[in-house]
């Protein structure tokens, strides 16, 4: 189920993020997706999966500004997000800015990496 376009699977990968949704989740990357988050934690996606099963979650991923630039073989896209984690009743709203590369595959495009860096607030 990868997405028709880089930036519908990006929405639709942060949709899953919210939702939990790890079987939706793994179609939307590749088998060898690395996720490097604002804090420097370097992830596989087996250990995004894991982390998940294991009790993360994420309240909201609010895409606020995203862009595509067109490469041979991929597509990056960066933007800026708000990430809302930490506990429902006293949520963390992380400022975000995102670098992600998409690549083609049979069905779609597939996110092959994505690092984020934290905005000052």
């Amino acid at each position: 189920m990868a997405g028709a376009t880089p930036e519908a699977t990006f929405r639709a990968w942060a949709k899953a993020n919210v939702a939990a949704d790890m079987a939706t989740w793994a179609t939307l990357v590749t088998d060898e997706f690395t996720y490097v988050h604002s804090s420097a934690n370097f992830e596989t996606k087996q250990q995004v999966i894991d982390a998940f099963n294991s009790g993360r979650r994420y309240h909201g991923w609010d895409i606020k500004e995203i862009a595509e630039r067109a490469y041979e073989g991929c597509r990056i896209l960066t933007g800026t997000a708000a990430l809302t984690v930490g506990k429902v009743e006293a949520p963390n709203i992380l400022n975000l800015r995102f670098t992600a590369t998409a690549v083609p595959s049979p069905d779609g495009w597939r996110l092959a990496a994505l690092q984020t860096t934290r905005l000052p607030d």
